[in-house]
């Protein structure tokens, strides 16, 4: 008998310890390489709430929170920072953002949600970078739940997630914004439907071709999906590099003092995938908001093999790779804001 309770002790105690599938092998432990770039020669006007995207035209930096007297929306030239191209005003008139999050493009037309619930189109001028509204669409969700991150896929499907409600986290949008379906489970094991509020499983989400990765900011969890012209979901892979602090009989993941703050920025190509990562403990942000900003960057392949923990000099958020060249870009949180510069060949050299 004595046994008996003494074998179900240790299950119970390794599963809630255990709460989370294909956790990152000691990552942790793994030492950080330090890396250096260079900077743009032009000031470049903007705050460290910034995501970046790739057009052919340039790098689009679009402002989370607008900067008095600034576009939301600026391109710069790749090479040179220059900025050649800028549109969108803060409103709630046609055209005018709210919160404006770039989600995708075609050959010349950029999506943008706008939200709660909106995806705003702005098509290219014959010649230039310049961009202009040209129309709406309203994002339609079955049951009115919530959207928080988009995407758009180069089939023309898009995929956000969702605050709260049910067992899935993902929804698949067909080419007019209309919900298909559901799905990708809670990456806590032991959640149940009624406990799944996805409060603590935001993160960042980006799009390559027909994938898309998904990095949470409060924890270490990292995905790919792929989506077929089929409208057909595969999980490519899942990884937990850091597990959460958390109990699955609560409804919430538990923010306790011990937690470690996840992912911030996240970039993807035909070979990597990048990510800025916290690593400091949640509760900091609390007391001051910069001090979980990250300063180690992590690579992936893009079958989610890490290649590489690097050491960043300053504080960075937002990070892009380049569709034409061989480079990385950071956005430099510290000081005045600035992107920072580096090669692959120097990233890959320091790779573990």
């Amino acid at each position: 008998m004595i046994k008996i309770k003494l074998y179900y002790s240790i299950v119970t105690i390794l599963f809630l310890i255990s709460c989370v599938s294909n956790k990152g092998n000691d990552f942790l432990s793994i030492p950080a390489k330090p890396i250096y770039g260079s900077y743009y020669d032009k000031e470049i006007i903007s705050n460290e709430l910034v995501t970046f995207s790739f057009l052919d035209c340039g790098i689009l930096m679009v402002q989370r929170c607008k900067l008095p007297g600034e576009p939301i929306c600026q391109i710069l030239e790749e090479q040179t920072g220059e900025r050649v191209g800028s549109f969108g005003s803060r409103g709630q008139g046609p055209g005018e953002f709210i919160a404006a999050e770039f989600i995708g493009k075609t050959e010349d037309t950029l999506y943008f949600v706008n939200l709660p619930s909106t995806v705003l189109l702005y098509a290219r001028e014959e010649k230039g970078a310049d961009y202009r509204y040209v129309g709406s669409e309203k994002i339609k969700v079955k049951d009115g739940c919530f959207t928080t991150r988009f995407c758009r896929l180069s089939n023309g499907y898009s995929v956000a997630t969702t605050l709260s409600g049910g067992k899935e986290f993902f929804i698949l949008f067909d080419r007019d914004f209309k919900e298909i379906k559901r799905f990708g489970n809670h990456p806590v094991r032991g959640m149940t439907t009624e406990a799944n509020d996805f409060m603590q499983l935001q993160g960042e989400m980006v799009s390559y071709k027909n994938s898309f990765y998904f990095a949470s900011r409060f924890f270490g969890y990292l995905c790919r999906y792929d989506i077929s012209d089929e409208e057909d979901v595969t999980l490519k892979w899942e990884k937990m590099l850091v597990e959460p602090v958390c109990n699955v009989y609560e409804a919430n993941l538990a923010r306790k003092k011990n937690n470690l703050d996840g992912f911030y920025g996240l970039t993807a190509n035909d070979k990597y995938v990048f990510v800025t990562y916290s690593g400091e403990l949640c509760y900091k942000a609390f007391e001051n908001y910069s001090a979980c900003t990250p300063k180690t960057l992590l690579g992936f392949s893009i079958d989610g093999e890490l290649v590489g923990k690097y050491a960043l000099e300053h504080q960075s958020m937002s990070v892009l790779l380049s569709q034409y060249t061989p480079q990385l870009y950071l956005l430099n949180c510290e000081s005045e804001c600035n992107v920072e510069i580096f090669e692959m060949d120097d990233i890959l050299k320091a790779k573990l």
